[in-house]
């Protein structure tokens, strides 16, 4: 599966175009999960700070949860992260990252209908399998 990231990460050709910021995460990364301690010390961004953006763009980033509730983040989500502390460098406020994050996904919208489709199922199977292993690890106790 092929990475699709916004912010033109992704050329007229479908090829990702990895920022200079990013170059240092391998691609081994793609299906890993990193927590916030590695995230915040990955990209140098304070783990409050990473909470706070979480919950002011509003579903921009949103990363994984375990059943604890402890974030993972995915590959994707440290793209989106380093974006946006690239345009709060750039002194952007977090409402004008995230007007132009909509609307930058709203012209990509016509194309990933499809891939969202794909995440959604993702991650339904995903809350599935957990909870049948953990009706099953109650049943053996």
């Amino acid at each position: 599966m092929q990475l699709k990231f916004s912010f033109n990460f992704v050329d007229k050709n479908n090829n990702v175009r990895v920022p200079s910021w990013l170059n240092s995460i391998t691609m081994n990364m793609e299906n890993r999960l990193s927590s916030i301690q590695e995230v915040s010390a990955l990209l140098k961004v304070p783990k409050p700070t990473l909470r706070f953006w979480e919950k002011e763009l509003d579903g921009i980033i949103v990363p994984h949860r375990t059943r604890g509730g402890q974030r993972r983040y995915a590959l994707e989500h440290l793209a989106i992260i380093g974006k946006v502390k690239e345009l709060r460098e750039k002194g952007m406020s977090l409402a004008e990252i995230k007007k132009q994050i909509n609307n930058t996904n709203k012209l990509q919208n016509d194309n990933t209908d499809f891939d969202r489709v794909d995440l959604l199922a993702e991650r339904v199977a995903e809350v599935v399998k957990a909870e049948v292993n953990r009706f099953f690890e109650v049943e053996e106790d």
